[in-house]
């Protein structure tokens, strides 16, 4: 112990000549050092392991959180690729109704044109049939027309008794008759 006592002698006396050397004070830096020295055993001894407990916990709910985002981010690429599947699938069937709906309106404008034409055929069929009608009466109405200017035109002859000029006059004054 002599020893020992000797050297914080020698320290001490060493110190104060440092001390007024560079300005440092060993003595309160021995103070300090052994402080935190014992600072330090305290908190190994008695909080490391809660410390070190509380960092490896914390190290496993990060990881814990890595791997749960990691999966996240994989279920969110299955749901992406999933949902452009179907985006395709949604857009192949709009366009496959579009294209039916297309054929569909195709077929009844195709339809739509062949009844009209075949109504117009009738019409047209139809409106022959009347002007046909209407030309038989009117030759028939002529006919008649004719026959009594000619049973007229007898009368007129049998009246008088004409001679050439007279019998053409008297056609022309009957065709005249007939045109008014």
């Amino acid at each position: 112990m002599t020893y020992v006592t000797e050297l914080i002698k020698s320290f001490i006396n060493d110190s104060m000549f440092t001390n007024d050397a560079f300005g440092v004070n060993f003595t309160e830096m021995a103070i300090q050092i052994v402080s935190t020295l014992l600072l330090f055993l305290v908190v190994r001894f008695f909080f490391w392991n809660h410390i070190t407990a509380y960092l490896e916990g914390r190290k496993a709910i990060m990881a814990k959180e890595y791997e749960d985002a990691k999966e996240a981010n994989v279920q969110v690429q299955e749901i992406k690729t999933a949902t452009e599947t179907e985006l395709n699938q949604i857009r192949l069937s709009a366009k496959e109704v579009i294209e039916d709906a297309k054929a569909r309106g195709e077929k009844e404008r195709t339809e739509i044109v062949v009844k009209a034409k075949k109504e117009a055929s009738v019409v047209l069929e139809n409106a022959r049939k009347e002007i046909d009608s209407e030309m038989e009466k009117a030759r028939s109405e002529l006919n008649d027309e004719i026959v009594s200017v000619a049973v007229l035109m007898a009368e007129k002859v049998i009246q008088r008794e004409i001679d050439e000029k007279k019998h053409q006059d008297l056609v022309k004054e009957v065709t005249k008759e007939v045109m008014n």
